[in-house]
Parts: C-alpha cells; sequence; structure tokens
C-alpha cells in the first residue's frame, strides 16, 4: 500500500496566514506594548523576513479596546485614492464595534453608505472630500483606538516622486504626521511598513526623515538563532511531514541557509522534499541538500526581484554604484570600506556613499562582519554572481 506524502508546511511566494504562519510573539508582543503606549510604529523590516505575515496577525487581533485592520496599499497612485483608502479603513473600523456602530449610525445614514466591508464601502454619493471627511471622524473616537496597518506605504510615495507629484507625496506625509500628533487625533494610531527603504524614499522627496520620526521603529529581524527559532521553526515545519531532519541534518541545512529568514529556508526545504517525493524516497543525506540549494540558486525566479526593485526606486546612476558593490561584494566574498570608497569615486557618489550602504543593510542585502561588508545571504550572494558572470576588479 502506497504511504501517503505529507510536505512540509511551507508556503512560497505567497503570504503566510492561518496554518502556514509561524507566529512570531516576541515581535508581536513588542509592536502590542507600544500600541498600548499610544505609539505609532514604523515596522523596518527586510524584503523577505514576513512582516506582512506579522501585520495580518495582529489584524486579527482586534478586541473591545482596539480595531486593528490591515490594507496593503501598493496598488494606489494617486493621493486622493489613498485618502479614500484610509476613510474605507476607518469606517470599516467603526462598523466592526458595536459601540462605534450606535455612535454613527446617524453619520453612516447622512453619508449614504449601504454596504461595508473589507473589501470596500459602497456610498450612494459622488461629492466627498475624502480627507475632510477624516478630519471630521478622528476627534470624535472616544472608546475604541483604531490601529490601522499600512503596508507597501513607501511604494506609493516612490510612484508619485516618480511621476512628478512629489508634492502630493510630501501632503501624504505631512497627514500621516498631523493624525500622529495633533491633539484630539490620539485614538487613531498607525503601524507603517515597506518593501523598500522608507528613508531612501523620504530622502529623495523631501530631503530629511522629519516625516517619519516620531515613529517608533521596531525591527522585524529574521529568526533569531540564540533564542533557537531556527531549530524550532524546522521542528514546526516538518512535524508531520514524510521527510523529517534529525540533528545533523538541521545542523547542515542551517550552515547551508546561512541567514535565517523562513522564506530561504522553505526554498531549500521545498526542493528537498520535491525530490525525494520524485524519486518515492523518505530518507535524505547532507548531498540532497547541496542538490536542493544548487537547484535553488539556479532559478532567477526566487530572487531576481531583489535586483528588480533597487532598479525600480532607484535613479540609473544611484543602482549602477550599488549594483557595482554588490557584484564585487559576490565575485570576491566581501568588501571593504576602502573598496566601496573607491567604487563611489568612480561614480560620484564619494560624499554620499555611505547612505546607499545603510540602506542596503536596512533592506537586508548586505551586513558588516569584521570590518567588511559581506552578503547577508549565501542564497543573494549566489543570483548576484550567476547574474553578473564576468567581473575584473
Amino acid at each position: 500500500m502506497e504511504t501517503t506524502w505529507i510536505p512540509p508546511k511551507i508556503i512560497i511566494g505567497q503570504v503566510a496566514t492561518g496554518g502556514y504562519y509561524f507566529r512570531r510573539e516576541d515581535l508581536e508582543n513588542k509592536i502590542w506594548e507600544e500600541i498600548k503606549k499610544g505609539n505609532n510604529i514604523l515596522l523596518a523590516a527586510p524584503r523577505r523576513v514576513g512582516k506582512t505575515s506579522v501585520m495580518k496577525s495582529l489584524a486579527e487581533q482586534s478586541n473591545s479596546n482596539y480595531k486593528f485592520v490591515f490594507k496593503n496599499v501598493q496598488g494606489i497612485s494617486e493621493e486622493l485614492d489613498f485618502y479614500k483608502t484610509l476613510y474605507e479603513l476607518i469606517l470599516y473600523c467603526l462598523n466592526e464595534s458595536e459601540r462605534y456602530k450606535v455612535q454613527f449610525k446617524n453619520y453612516f445614514k447622512k453619508m449614504k453608505i449601504s454596504e461595508i466591508t473589507i473589501s470596500g464601502i459602497k456610498i450612494d454619493r459622488n461629492d466627498i472630500n475624502y480627507l475632510t471627511e477624516i478630519n471630521k471622524l478622528i476627534p470624535q473616537f472616544k472608546d475604541e483606538n483604531i490601529v490601522l496597518l499600512i503596508d507597501e506605504l513607501p511604494e506609493v510615495l516612490y510612484k508619485l516622486h516618480e511621476k512628478g507629484k512629489g508634492e502630493e507625496a510630501c501632503n501624504i506625509l505631512n497627514n500621516l504626521r498631523g493624525w500622529r500628533q495633533q491633539k484630539g487625533f490620539e485614538k487613531v494610531q498607525f503601524v507603517l511598513a515597506g518593501s523598500i527603504g522608507i528613508h531612501y524614499v523620504i530622502g529623495l522627496i523631501d530631503k530629511r526623515t522629519k516625516g517619519i520620526n516620531d515613529l517608533k521603529e521596531i525591527r522585524c529581524l529574521p529568526l533569531d538563532e540564540e533564542r533557537g527559532e531556527f531549530e524550532k521553526y524546522m521542528d514546526w515545519i516538518t512535524s508531520d511531514a514524510t521527510i523529517r531532519y534529525n540533528r545533523d541534518l538541521k545542523a547542515y541545512l542551517k550552515e547551508k541557509t546561512g541567514h535565517f529568514t523562513p522564506y530561504f529556508i522553505n526554498l531549500l526545504i521545498n526542493k528537498v522534499d520535491e525530490t525525494c517525493r520524485k524519486n518515492n524516497r523518505c530518507e535524505i543525506t547532507e548531498s540532497d541538500i547541496d542538490i536542493a540549494f544548487s537547484k535553488v540558486i539556479n532559478n532567477r525566479t526566487y530572487f531576481s526581484d531583489w535586483k528588480q526593485r533597487l532598479q525600480d526606486y532607484m535613479p540609473k546612476e544611484d543602482f549602477a554604484f550599488v549594483n557595482d558593490v554588490l557584484i564585487h561584494t559576490a565575485h570576491k566574498d566581501e568588501i571593504s570600506i576602502q573598496e566601496i570608497y573607491n567604487l563611489a569615486s568612480e561614480h560620484d557618489k564619494k560624499y554620499c556613499y555611505m547612505e546607499f550602504i545603510a540602506n542596503l543593510i536596512q533592506d537586508g542585502y548586505i551586513t558588516k562582519q569584521n570590518e567588511k561588508y559581506v552578503f547577508i545571504s549565501p542564497f543573494l550572494k549566489e543570483f548576484w554572481k550567476n547574474d553578473n558572470p564576468v567581473y575584473i576588479g
């Protein structure tokens, strides 16, 4: 009788939610602590660490004192659409609160709101000034706090900047700051996040970061090695799976992964599982992990987005410098500050090069190690090497 093959509990390419979400309790607790203090939060995270999964998990934790709602705003390309989206999110939270639903019953009627869902609001009128309505509504909140979990805000700001609408991007930043700081507006709080460096984007818009310096920054980091989170995650995703990993195999896979982001771990685990299932083999060796690693790094689709993101939000001359830094680091295994400065001089960036390095660190490309800079992930290192196979430097 053929044994039913049970895959590991992983998901690749989509946000991990529900039964696929490995709960980051320590991180969620930190966010909750700051929310209860009345703070607004910048969730700072390199790509693929799992910030969106964390935010979606928080969105499911509304209670009688806090109403959470999550929204990915990446598709928004106009200032007015941003305010419309926030207005709809606020109305959704009001409708989810028994107290606010009664308090604002007449408002819903006056505004001819006939339907309120998480997907959108049906309003039978087209003369609404959404920014004005938000400013009128918020000061009336006296009971539950409304917490807006806004993902990919930097994308919106950058698109406006690229379209020559930097003033509109500044307006959004200024209004968000006003809502966070204006007396009487304390009942609405924000958790903001994005997949591209928000400090870099804001620097492009107004050359300063005053629009976010009041936010409490919380880092969404990879799995914590000292807390044994890698091993806990491995046990969690393989607890019911056909392929199991003993202590030695876990240690070897850990070494190959190098950077303990669930996305990278999942890629490797998935390739091992695919190969073994195809061969109907339940026992694995270190060789299987090596083969899986080779298959992963040779698949450009897994990592090309990292490079594309840099190209999308950086001017050509900035990308050229950053890409040269990454190509050098990939081929030479590391890059010194002197070598970075030399490249910066070639690209006319010698007065601002460390800003770019700081952004590469914050966005999860490189890290500092023994006074040199190295790729944070062996997967990304090999991708950059494969994508730029010829290097003279």
